[in-house]
């Protein structure tokens, strides 16, 4: 009983979900804007899986769009080890002059695992290692199931990491004769013509490396459902002076909106219209009106090693196709053992996987005369003329948010 109790009081809090409510900024400034949600796509750094979920009717139109306007994204699956990086060809022109984007693989729990994005290097390591690298890091904030974990950072594009510069060397030697071992990583180039505005080609392969790749492409996949349930997408959104009651009944139609969500990119037989199922089974229904709507709806999915920079231009070719009469969702989720989730956040799946959860959602809202009505979105400027929506961020009960 007493292990039991231990085990109880150190076990992960539960995951947790972050709401916010807001207005887009105007067309023209895209995502170069500094505002949710445009920031919270730039700062989550490795996604692995993009659901745009959308009304039936717009889907020929955004998928002819994004079709015209975004071409497959090209990224690789490497075998080699943390030396490589640091050869001098590969690293002046993928980080000295480029920018790429890296992930080993490895449980950050319980392995060494290494990450890179924007020229910095970082490595979560076991204690041991830490105490062999000769490199000065810090305790990890979250301490693996022994809570010995530790984490380097290492900034690659300094003016003293050099090759023939002492820091360099330093950090070569480590390299060479402590992290011996070769690893399995994700590769994804940044300057591709995918990502960049750039109109000159660039070459698909991994170059100066002779260990193995193997090349990897992400293309849109396109389903759609049969008949399903729509909810009520109208709500009043409290002001600061509302009543604890409307800021509880307006969470907990939100978070129904996102289980609607949710269910709807499965998609799951309980949001359709033929669905009988015996309440004794479940008893879920949808967030509905007293007359509830039926439509089709269209899922366009992305998956591998996905960067913050692709997932950008969907948002953006989506946000200015899709009519402001209709709605549209676009969820992208995270690696589980990715060291940092969002930019410069350390991750954590403390608890045997609890506590990995890693994505966000982002829901615009059709602009219709049923939302004339209203309140004000909260923390946003009168001025802008976009449309409304909502976006919920799931962490892990100890990660923080964007």
């Amino acid at each position: 009983m007493a292990q039991l109790l231990n085990k109880l009081a150190h076990a992960a809090p539960d995951a947790k979900c972050y709401t916010t409510c807001g207005t887009l900024p105007a067309a023209a400034a895209g995502s170069e804007s500094n505002r949710r949600p445009y920031t919270t796509i730039r700062d989550h750094v490795y996604n692995q899986q993009v659901d745009l979920l959308l009304p039936d009717e717009v889907c020929e139109l955004v998928q002819t769009r994004l079709n015209e306007q975004l071409k497959p994204l090209q990224y690789h699956r490497i075998f080699m080890g943390l030396k490589d990086i640091l050869e001098k060809e590969f690293y002046n022109h993928y980080i000295r002059q480029g920018n790429i984007l890296l992930l080993s693989d490895g449980r950050i729990d319980v392995d060494d695992v290494y990450c890179l994005y924007d020229g910095k290097l970082y490595l979560f390591l076991k204690k041991e290692t830490y105490e062999k690298a000769g490199l000065v890091g810090k305790r990890a904030a979250f301490g693996g199931r022994k809570k010995e974990r530790w984490v380097i950072e290492l900034n690659l594009r300094e003016p003293h990491m050099l090759h023939g510069r002492k820091a360099f060397d330093r950090v070569l030697w480590s390299f060479t004769n402590v992290f011996k071992q070769q690893k399995a990583w994700l590769f994804c180039d940044l300057h591709q013509e995918a990502i960049t505005q750039s109109t000159t080609p660039t070459d698909p392969s991994v170059k100066f490396l002779t260990t193995p790749t193997l090349q990897k492409q992400s293309t849109p996949s396109l389903t759609t459902s049969q008949p399903l349930t729509l909810p009520s997408f109208t709500h009043k959104i409290p002001s600061k002076t509302s009543p604890e009651y409307d800021r509880t009944v307006f969470t907990d139609w939100t978070t129904s909106l996102h289980e609607w969500l949710a269910l709807s990119t499965l998609p799951s037989d309980r949001l359709a219209t033929t669905d009988t199922i015996d309440p004794l089974l479940s008893r879920y229904q949808p967030p509905t009106d007293t007359n509830p709507k039926t439509s089709k709806i269209s899922k366009i999915s992305w998956r591998g090693f996905i960067p913050p920079e692709y997932i950008s231009k969907i948002f953006t070719i989506t946000q200015e196709t899709v009519p402001i009469d209709q709605w549209y969702s676009i969820t992208s989720h995270g690696f589980q053992n990715a060291p940092i989730s969002w930019k410069g956040r350390q991750h954590s799946v403390i608890g045997g996987g609890m506590g990995g959860e890693n994505l966000y959602t982002i829901l615009r809202f059709a602009n219709t005369e049923e939302n004339d009505g209203d309140a004000a979105m909260q923390g946003t400027d009168t001025e802008d003329v976009g449309s409304k929506y909502i976006m919920w961020e799931v962490t892990g009960g100890r990660d923080e948010f964007s």
